[in-house]
């Protein structure tokens, strides 16, 4: 899958998060960078709010490798 917006390979979070902050039903999905820009947010906060459902036990979060 790519981003609806500049078209670069998403991660499985960044699913998760376009999902859960936007919609469950869509069909297309932006990343993290994109996603912040069309919400007017930091990717910052993104990330502190996936750590936050992650925590939380939300299935549409994986733990990420560093």
């Amino acid at each position: 899958m790519q981003c609806k917006c500049c078209g670069k390979p998403l991660s499985y979070n960044e699913v998760g998060l376009h999902k859960k902050l936007i919609g469950k039903c869509s069909q297309s999905f932006f990343c993290k960078r994109c996603l912040a820009r069309y919400l007017d947010v930091s990717e910052k906060l993104l990330e502190e709010k996936q750590k936050q459902f992650l925590r939380a036990g939300c299935l549409l979060f994986v733990e990420e490798a560093l």
